[in-house]
């Protein structure tokens, strides 16, 4: 509309202005101005210029001289004119330049049917048009080309006021429609994609911190529909223990200096559906010239399936690997051209008689040279190329086992494992110890010919029964087993059974039809009247359609194991009336269900009724709780280790009563070591432990009673010495120094004496102090060295430091220790006492080479009052008690006192004490 307004201003008519116009209303104007001032428009249907009217001058004037694209249609004929800027949109080798001047239907007639009639009304109406983004092709170019175009047709009115022309503002915009079909196009692939990959976008302003996404990630979230949500509303769709580590990141993601990248998984749930999605999220932030974001998008893809399926290969992985682990049969993976040792299992390690730590993450030829010399590379190349798994059956492999040569049989199999894409970069090797098994099938073989023999040497006797017929095969022995000397028609052999079992043989035999196999022991009645036991044990065999076809099997003769059980139910009846006699209760544990069969002598132990319901875990809350944990440390032990258990404890009566129980027993295991059972006694020793106390305070209350004459004795003693030897009388003397060393003995006797008995009631006491362990040990081997003149004892010790201990007792048990050591080793002339540090404990061993103790009494000499037994035991005098005492002194330490010993050879007793207790300062 401005450019009609101005066409219009210039357009009145003004007869001087018109009287005075040249050709300078087309001066300048560029080519398009040269090219119009270049024709001969005296032949033109306008006629020549100083005809033109003004309107057309003034109109002319402006449109050359504009850099806008313009072009006029004038008159009827619709005589072209154009300017510069419009010439570009004619191209070359075209309509430029014979359409400057041309008639408008001879210059647009590949157009003029779109155009011509829009022309016309403007003429005839007056009124403006405008068109946008219009196809119009044109001849340009050397060819028609499509061409956009988006124009405005004026009217331009003469003198008169009349509408002579149209002035036309155009603008080509082919390139800016080919531009935003290409963006249109993009944007449809980018949807595409987005759709195809189901990606969500999201656009954050970081400024007003306001959310956009898209109608899938709104889905994923469980968003309303609004285009603008706050952050903080979406990031409450991320599970809690993620939104920090969100939080971090975006605000990470908006520091320039970080390049403004985003890249982070977590995890959403839809707070409509409470459905959880594993999400990655890609973004980049936008900055200003100031480096601050002013905006943040990007995608968010749903990666749930494929950390699913991650985990789910992890897992598949991880499962594969314990399946090798856990194999029974020889397995081991090899990777790669090397055959590199990827993963092995313990069964193949022992199968090559190798260590794990020498195998894996290894070559192979490296980790097992050998087996490559037995051509083993060629098979596993070929193997790893072609794909095809190799089989080998019994083949030999040698191996050196404890320094001697063993063989062993294998089938292997090299099995290709293939990648997802195909390839082969691995091979399972799986290999099966089939040693035992051919030598199982050798005595198989064995077996079946001595089976033939042993039937007969065991007097079993065979039948063969048709199921389909009733007809029956039987062996001579057989025939005699039911007493008979010759075959006879199978009614004859069940007519012998014994009335009162002919049911069981029944019952059998219709069982047998079920489960596949018959057993049932029956009596029968000879001929001669006398009853025998006889065991029928067979087994069905069927056709392909599961119907029974026969029935093999064999008879045995088992009166006299019937009568032997006879006779042992009766021993087992008379051992419990023994065990009641004796007072002695029995159980049996079954280990499995923990159930328990108690004796009624039992019962009484306990102090119970014997209708009461015991199971194991109640039986041991009578223990006494300071006892009940060594007791069951000591039942589980022997029941592992397969020994005997024996124990003493106290119980607590229902009555609150206390009494001493001692008990014994062992257990019983199934064919593969598995302990099923759990059988012993129990006595109550109350009363002997009444009497032991009271034997205890005696030998307490006499050995404090002779401590005091046993003194004054002694000093009695040492003055008679001084005094016999001030007279010279050197023999009598001798007898009183001989009397001192004797007075010695009963001191340190009595002194043992009196530790027993404080060792029984506890109350042995005990001062701990810190002070030189090995000056300790170094004083006691002085002392004792003094009294040794035979004897040399040796120092090995180790530098150890102060410890916190009781430094008389431990004085005590070294003492004890090198006392013995001299005196079970008359002839040899050494006695080596050691002291080291072995990890936490301090160690002290006394070693000596004398007389040794048997293998079957290292177990008791640290039991009270034991001593050295056989031809020996009176020449090595002594209470043995030393030895108890030190066991009891070390275990009060914490630590722990042991023998080590060969007859003839000498014995080495140590004890160790905790050296963190003993360094605690």
């Amino acid at each position: 509309m401005l450019i009609e307004q101005i066409i219009v201003s210039f357009s009145i008519p003004t007869d001087n202005y018109c009287s005075s116009m040249t050709d300078g209303f087309i001066s300048g104007g560029g080519e398009c101005g040269a090219l119009i001032r270049s024709i001969n428009w005296a032949e033109n249907p306008l006629g020549p210029l100083d005809e033109w009217p003004q309107s057309l001058r003034t109109t002319l004037s402006i449109l050359i001289n504009s850099k806008f694209p313009l072009f006029l249609l004038w008159g009827p004929e619709y005589i072209c004119f154009y300017n510069d800027a419009y010439r570009k949109s004619l191209g070359n080798d075209g309509k430029h330049p014979k359409a400057m001047g041309q008639r408008g239907k001879e210059c647009w007639a590949e157009i003029w049917d779109e155009i011509g009639s829009m022309l016309d009304s403007v003429l005839q109406q007056g009124e403006a048009t405008w068109n946008e983004d219009i196809l119009l092709p044109i001849y340009r170019n050397g060819h028609i080309e499509d061409v956009y175009w988006t124009f405005s047709y004026s009217p331009v009115k003469d003198e008169s006021g009349k509408v002579a022309g149209v002035f036309v503002a155009v603008a080509e915009t082919t390139d800016n429609l080919r531009v935003l079909n290409e963006l249109n196009e993009s944007k449809k692939e980018l949807e595409f994609a987005l759709n195809a990959a189901e990606l969500g976008t999201w656009d954050l302003n970081p400024l007003t911190n306001k959310f956009t996404c898209n109608n899938r990630l709104r889905r994923w979230f469980g968003l309303d529909t609004e285009s603008n949500i706050d952050l903080n509303i979406a990031i409450e769709a991320i599970i809690p223990k993620d939104r920090e580590k969100v939080k971090e990141a975006l605000q990470k993601s908006l520091d320039h200096e970080t390049g403004g990248h985003y890249t982070i998984q977590y995890t959403i749930k839809n707070a409509k559906t409470g459905k959880e999605r594993i999400v990655k999220a890609r973004g980049k932030a936008l900055f200003d010239a100031n480096n601050v974001a002013y905006r943040l998008n990007g995608t968010l893809q749903d990666i749930t399936d494929e950390i699913m399926a991650q985990n789910a290969f992890k897992e598949s992985e991880e499962n594969f690997r314990k399946l090798i682990l856990q194999a029974p049969v020889g397995m081991i993976i090899l990777k790669g051209e090397d055959f590199f040792v990827e993963e092995v299992n313990d069964t193949y390690l022992k199968l090559a008689n190798k260590e794990r730590k020498n195998f894996v993450e290894k070559p192979l030829w490296e980790a097992l040279p050998e087996a490559k010399s037995l051509g083993f590379e060629h098979v596993l190349k070929k193997v790893m190329k072609t794909g095809i798994a190799h089989y080998g059956n019994e083949q030999n492999i040698t191996t050196i086992k404890n320094g001697k040569k063993e063989t062993t049989y294998i089938n292997y199999v090299y099995e290709p494992l293939k990648d997802i894409d195909g390839s082969i970069n691995r091979i399972m090797v799986v290999a099966i110890d089939i040693t035992d098994m051919l030598e199982s099938k050798r005595k198989i073989q064995d077996a079946e010919e001595r089976a033939r023999l042993a039937t007969a040497a065991a007097g079993l006797g065979t039948f063969d029964l048709d199921l389909r017929n009733g007809q029956m095969a039987t062996s001579e022995r057989f025939d005699e087993i039911f007493g008979f000397d010759r075959h006879v028609v199978r009614s004859a052999y069940t007519s012998v059974i014994h009335p009162d079992d002919r049911e069981i043989r029944i019952n059998a035999h219709r069982r047998a039809l079920d489960v596949g196999q018959i057993y049932y022991e029956a009596r029968v009645i000879w001929k001669d009247q006398s009853i025998h036991w006889v065991r029928v044990e067979g087994k069905i065999y069927y056709d392909a359609d599961h119907k029974p076809l026969r029935m093999l099997g064999t008879a045995m003769d088992i009166t006299q194991q019937r009568q032997a059980k006879e006779e042992l139910i009766q021993i087992n009846q008379r051992l419990e009336i023994a065990l009641e006699t004796g007072k002695l209760g029995s159980y049996e544990l079954d280990l499995r269900t923990q159930t328990l069969k108690l004796s009624e002598q039992f019962y009484k132990n306990y102090g119970l009724k014997s209708e009461a319901v015991l199971n194991y875990e109640q039986l041991l809350n009578f223990i006494v709780p300071q006892q009940k944990e060594a007791v069951i440390e000591a039942l589980n032990q022997a029941i592992a280790n397969g020994n005997v258990y024996e124990g003493e404890y106290q119980i607590s009566w229902p009555d609150q009563s206390l009494h001493w129980i001692k008990e014994s027993g062992k257990a019983q295991y199934d064919d593969h070591g598995n302990p099923i059972s759990f059988i012993g006694v129990s006595f109550d020793i109350t009363e002997t432990k009444q009497l032991q106390q009271q034997k205890d305070d005696f030998i307490g209350i006499a050995s404090h009673e002779l401590k005091t004459p046993v003194t004054s004795i002694k000093a009695y003693t040492q003055v008679l010495e001084r005094m016999l030897l001030k007279k010279g009388d050197i023999v009598e003397a001798g007898l009183m120094k001989k009397m001192d060393a004797q007075l010695n003995r009963l001191t340190s006797l009595i002194g043992d004496l009196l530790d027993v008995t404080k060792v029984n009631s506890g109350k042995l006491q005990y001062n701990h102090t810190y002070f030189d362990f090995n000056e300790m040990m170094r004083f006691a081997i002085e002392e004792l060295q003094r009294t040794s003149e035979k004897h040399q004892i040796k120092e090995d010790l180790q530098e150890i430091g102060l410890v916190f201990a009781d430094k008389e007792r431990l004085s005590q048990v070294v003492t004890n220790l090198i006392t013995n050591a001299i005196k079970y080793s008359p002839e040899a002339q050494q006695i080596i006492v050691h002291s080291s540090i072995e990890g936490e404990n301090i160690l002290v061993c006394v070693e000596d080479f004398g007389i040794g103790i048997a293998e079957d009494d290292l177990n008791k000499v640290f039991e009270q009052f034991y001593r050295v037994s056989g031809n020996m035991q009176h020449t090595f005098p002594g209470l043995g008690l030393g030895l108890f005492i030190s066991s009891e002194i070390i275990k009060r330490e914490g630590g722990k006192i042991w023998v080590s010993s060969k007859e003839g050879k000498g014995s080495k007793f140590c004890f160790s004490i905790p050296r963190a207790r003993a360094n605690d300062y």
